[in-house]
């Protein structure tokens, strides 16, 4: 079911799981191959031997290359997380709810299902495009959102719209301070979590006093890299598709986020590592992009990275090194690429032409010493 009605999409999504069959969402800019490749999969858990009586849920995630990535879950992992969810919100049936965005993201799909679940009034309304004319978004007393489109919210906030609101949920990237103090000024709490489509609620932050384990959740940083125990995890993914999940035999599962614990016991996210890129809502795997780009003729070597952005968290810039016979259109063709097999998250913003990459003694790339690459800036095009 394609997310472009949110409150329709819900509806679908309950109703299929009601007659049987298992709900599978997708982007509404998927193309059609690709969720005809995703419904064809639908009934794949079934084929690798899960009880047939298992409600299962398919969330098409934003995977960066012509490859489907959706996350394939029982119902039980989102069900089991709602008490939590609703102490976290803090949401009654006499607040609206309101979560602006698309229902193929899972910070959206949650907080209408969750709505839906707990008799919480809700209004959904698409991709954020300012504070619609609609009289159930009005009276929103909670605002489920990611940081760029929360900062839009507190805006309109304080030029006089949203006079109800009162808590903002805010997830899918990490919250600066000034979204914080905004908040503050604006008389409303500012709630954050953290969290993945793959792992769902991993810790939350009610008061700005730092994330803790989300209830029913066993948090470690293990060599650096965070990882949880809970009934929340997904059970991987759907066609075949590659992703960052990874769950040892114990059951400790990650997604290659990176931070640490304080000395009292709260989550610092240092962010996703060299090989997964957070752009506004949307992880994109660097390894789909290079791939892609690498296939363009006169390309040598590439590398992506992020690159801060006030807005998105981060942007994508290829770090290419062309070959001696590369044309001298090099660019152009790889934007065209990009166009052409990549989704718009996964596009570099631009590509930097390198001499060399940095490498480590051994010889290999050194991912670390790219970014430093990129501010100086060589060869920019």
């Amino acid at each position: 079911m394609p997310a472009a009605d949110p409150l329709a999409t819900i509806v679908g999504l309950v109703a299929a799981d009601v007659a049987g069959q298992i709900p599978v969402v997708v982007r509404p800019d998927t193309p059609l191959d690709t969720a005809a490749v995703l419904a064809a999969a639908a009934d794949e858990p079934r084929r690798h031997g899960l009880d047939p009586e298992i409600p299962l849920l398919v969330v098409h995630t934003s995977g960066s290359s012509g490859t489907p990535r959706a996350v394939v879950r029982t119902v039980a992992s989102w069900t089991t997380s709602l008490p939590g969810y609703s102490r976290l919100t803090g949401e009654t049936a006499d607040d609206v709810a309101w979560a602006p965005g698309s229902v193929a993201s899972t910070l959206t799909l949650f907080a209408l299902w969750h709505a839906l679940a707990t008799g919480v009034p809700a209004a959904g309304t698409g991709p954020w495009r300012g504070v619609p004319d609609v009289p159930v978004v009005a009276e929103a007393t909670v605002v489920h959102a990611v940081p760029p489109v929360a900062a839009d919210v507190l805006t309109a906030r304080l030029d006089g719209a949203l006079p109800r609101l009162r808590r903002l949920i805010v997830a899918g990237s990490a919250v600066p301070p000034v979204l914080r103090a905004t908040a503050q000024a604006a008389g409303v709490q500012l709630v954050e979590y953290y969290g993945a489509a793959e792992l769902s609620f991993v810790a939350a932050d009610p008061d700005g006093r730092g994330l803790r384990p989300f209830a029913g959740v066993r948090l470690r940083v293990r060599d650096g890299r965070i990882e949880v125990r809970s009934p929340y995890v997904a059970l991987g993914y759907l066609a075949g598709a590659s992703g960052p999940l990874a769950v040892d035999r114990e059951g400790w599962a990650g997604v290659g986020d990176l931070g640490r614990l304080t000395a009292d016991g709260a989550l610092l996210v240092a962010g996703r590592g060299d090989q997964a890129i957070s752009v506004g809502s949307d992880i994109v795997l660097v390894a789909d992009v290079e791939r892609v780009l690498a296939s363009v003729p006169g390309v040598a070597e590439v590398v992506c990275v992020g690159e801060p952005h006030a807005r998105l968290g981060a942007r994508l810039v290829a770090v290419v090194r062309p070959r001696r016979d590369a044309p001298d259109d090099l660019v152009q063709r790889l934007r065209r690429q990009a166009r052409t097999a990549l989704g718009p998250p996964a596009r570099p913003v631009r590509s930097l032409l390198v001499d060399d990459l940095p490498r480590t003694p051994a010889g290999k790339v050194s991912r670390l010493a790219v970014p430093a690459l990129v501010r100086r800036g060589r060869r920019p095009a």
